[in-house]
């Protein structure tokens, strides 16, 4: 057997090898779970046995966003602290040369599954949303406002990582036989139309959400910091005019609050990774274009509509559409990913040359084979925030105290009552896991 084509096998299988461990909890376990009020528990525990998937952000993320669902705040702001390390260690790292921002290990192996996750933009901008909740909801407003300026910080990383994956782009085009148009959509792709949708090509961009800026300007405003409250009011507006129900003015009187209602619905597009295959030209083997993909939203419902004595029935302005988000940001990173597929590809498809040269007609079909086993392997470790609410809606109403505040959603009123201790308002929190699974919890300030 010649020497080379033994050294590309033996290092396809040394790759198998080394790929790393299958997460405990898969994403149909972590869902599955998350779909009864029964089962979090249970997930949360085995989520917390799993140290196999311990150093990767989603874990961390997804790991805080049951925390807050089940109420334990200070539990999701350490699982959010830990996640936050990963991507602070990231950005460090990338710091000391933006070149290295755009490149990643995945286009130069075998597979899209090798790349470590570190989030997307909306991703790390939510991070700090839901955690500046978790202080909000254990009434630590100044820690929630804290929160929200780390939000706007981080987005100054994403711009550089996002302007320096273009150049990447660019620079990759010219080093591929053949100038392939990485601006077209392949066929076969799963996720063209969603692509095209006019609500995602209409997007400012791909990392910013007028929820994230209304819940800001609603927490800073309670912790006394009008101004950067007034900066984050204005940012919302101009990201959704439908946030100005949570700016409507509000008549103070000695039995009169403020309601605040923030209801999370659904879960978001799960990440995945189609594989278009198709055979080289000298017929003895194939190779695969793996391009990342989305699937749809889960458990996610269409309205919110709160209810007050005082003011009636009303709905409440969905102000957060992760979904969206996602899609926009696939769209802006699509010719990157369709560049690294084709180096990922040509990659593969020089190994499997080389096998059938040596190997004969069986060779090539063996590396082949190996190569998409090892893929397979790698991809059930290559994750997002699965747990990333769907959907954020933010809506302001006014209240007697002793009155009861009902929220309808999914076909379900939730009732809270408003305390006759009440001082200035309440903040009320509803998490929508599915039409089995909803929690609700409030506090006063």
């Amino acid at each position: 057997m010649n020497r080379s084509w033994a050294l590309s096998v033996s290092s396809v299988i040394a790759f198998f090898f080394l790929t790393g461990c299958v997460p405990a909890v898969s994403t149909q376990q972590l869902q599955t779970g998350a779909e009864h009020k029964e089962t979090v528990a249970q997930t949360i525990q085995a989520m917390e046995k799993d140290t196999s998937a311990q150093s990767e952000m989603w874990y961390w993320l997804n790991l805080a966003r049951l925390y807050q669902s089940t109420k334990e705040y200070e539990k999701s702001t350490q699982a959010f602290q830990k996640a936050e390390a990963i991507l602070d260690e990231y950005e460090a790292r990338a710091e000391v040369s933006m070149r290295n921002v755009g490149s990643s290990m995945g286009s130069l192996l075998f597979s899209k599954g090798a790349e470590t996750y570190y989030g997307k933009g909306y991703e790390r901008t939510l991070m700090h949303t839901l955690n500046g909740l978790n202080y909000a909801m254990m009434g630590n407003f100044e820690g929630a406002t804290v929160e929200m300026r780390k939000m706007e910080k981080r987005q100054e990383f994403w711009l550089k990582e996002s302007e320096e994956k273009i150049t990447e782009a660019q620079q990759k085009k010219k080093d591929v036989q053949g100038n392939p148009n990485t601006e077209q959509i392949p066929a076969g792709y799963s996720m063209g139309e969603m692509l095209q949708d006019p609500d995602v090509k209409a997007m400012a961009n791909n990392y910013q959400d007028a929820f994230s800026y209304a819940l800001s300007a609603v927490v800073s405003r309670i912790s006394n910091d009008m101004q950067y409250s007034q900066i984050s009011q204005k940012r919302a507006l101009a990201l959704s005019p439908e946030a100005s129900i949570v700016f409507a003015p509000f008549k103070a009187s000695p039995d009169t609050v403020e309601v605040y209602v923030v209801a999370f619905t659904g879960q978001a597009p799960v990440q995945s990774i189609d594989k278009i295959r198709f055979p080289l030209p000298s017929l003895n083997y194939y190779t695969v274009l793996d391009l990342p993909a989305l699937k749809h939203p889960k458990d996610d419902i269409s309205y919110v509509n709160i209810y007050s004595p005082l003011m009636g029935e009303s709905a409440a302005p969905r102000l957060l559409k992760t979904d969206k988000m996602a899609y926009k940001t696939l769209k802006d990173e699509l010719p990157l990913e369709i560049m690294k597929s084709v180096v990922r590809a040509t990659s593969k498809g020089v190994v499997a040359k080389q096998a059938s040269d040596q190997g004969g007609l069986l060779g090539g079909l063996a590396a082949s084979i190996l190569m998409d086993v090892t893929s397979s392997v790698m991809e059930k470790s290559y994750r997002n925030w699965e747990m990333l609410p769907n959907s954020g809606y933010l809506s302001k109403v006014s209240a007697k105290k002793g009155d009861t505040v009902v929220v309808k959603l999914g076909g379900q009123d939730i009732r809270v009552y408003v305390p006759q201790e009440t001082k200035h308002g309440t903040l009320i929190l509803v998490s929508y896991l599915s039409s089995q699974n909803v929690e609700v919890d409030h506090v006063e300030f």
